[in-house]
């Protein structure tokens, strides 16, 4: 099965765009067999949603694809390879795939997806300074003047979410569990402390105002790293019920686990009880500042889930040279 398209041609612009605001769209990447074979496969491991956090979405899984040979066959492609190198410049680590459905929002009801956000649960494992990209590819069609739900994202060079990984995410987990150990907190004022530090006052007007919001056609895809703070665009009225989705993640590939960050995450859901979508940040490693890649969680598959670039690849990514490498 063809997965990429042979006609993607890398561009200066491409590298200049990702590295300078965090993310880029590139159009036609993935092939319409990629697109069919990744619909079918979300369809068939999706789930309903038991953190407050995804709710948003009709059906979400995370771990998607586990182990999947088409996947690990597009992560060996020398031209995918190239794309990713290029434009991160630096080497990388597959670590999860995660899929999104959202539904088309009803009269008097919207189905928000994420509001403004950063990736706590699928970057909350490593260190705040350790690098991380998401490849999102939409398995519909996006118009974002018409029914749109797609994402609205703000450059990186304008506002950066690093303050919400290194401040204040870690300052609402300690809120929380030193209100645990003193009394309690009720989950309405859990929530707030989650999500007004992006979504009330002046940032969330700000980030609406920078925001971006673009169309999206079949095969086309969104590469964004960690610090771009980003939200779902709802699904409005129209033909499409549901608009389904399916994200590739990557580390950087000297990212090590941060234990207490990784532990934090389960604060909330061991206090309200509820189950959170997945177990991965617990389970990839047991000692803190632990090299990701050396844990034995990837053993059985360590090596295809590497990005690496070989001698001087990086001296050689500059706009003469991106028409060789892609």
């Amino acid at each position: 099965m063809r997965k990429l398209n042979p006609d993607f041609q890398l561009t200066a612009d491409h590298v200049e765009k990702y590295q300078r605001q965090g993310f880029v769209v590139l159009k036609q990447f993935f092939s319409l067999e990629m697109i069919e074979f990744l619909k079918a496969r979300v369809n068939d491991e999706f789930e309903t949603p038991t953190d407050h956090y995804q709710k948003g979405f009709d059906k979400l899984r995370y771990d998607l694809c586990n182990g999947d040979e088409t996947i690990f066959e597009l992560l060996e492609e020398e031209m995918f390879q190239n794309v990713m190198l290029s434009l991160c410049q630096e080497d990388l680590f597959y670590t999860q795939g995660v899929g999104f459905s959202l539904k088309r929002s009803e009269p008097g009801k919207v189905n928000k997806g994420f509001t403004w956000h950063i990736e706590s649960q699928s970057f909350g494992f490593n260190r705040a300074e350790d690098n991380g990209t998401t490849l999102w590819a939409p398995l519909h069609a996006i118009d974002s003047k018409k029914q749109r739900g797609g994402m609205c994202y703000v450059p990186r060079d304008i506002i950066s979410g690093e303050f919400m990984y290194d401040f204040i995410d870690p300052a609402v987990f300690r809120c929380m569990d030193e209100h645990i150990k003193s009394g309690g907190i009720e989950f309405e004022d859990y929530v707030a402390l989650r999500d007004d530090p992006l979504n009330s006052g002046g940032i969330a007007r700000l980030l609406e105002y920078f925001s971006i919001e673009d169309d999206f056609e079949l095969g086309d895809v969104i590469l964004f790293d960690k610090y771009v703070l980003h939200r779902s665009a709802p699904l409005e009225a129209g033909p499409l019920e549901a608009r389904d989705a399916f994200s590739l993640r990557f580390i950087s590939a000297d990212s090590r686990y941060d234990k207490e960050r990784a532990e934090m995450i389960e604060i909330p859901r061991n206090y309200y009880g509820y189950e959170g979508p997945t177990k991965f940040h617990l389970e990839i490693c047991k000692e803190d500042n632990e090299l990701i890649v050396e844990s034995a969680y990837f053993d059985a598959d360590r090596e295809r889930r590497f990005i690496r670039a070989d001698a001087n690849f990086y001296d050689n990514v500059k706009p003469s040279k991106l028409e060789e490498v892609a």
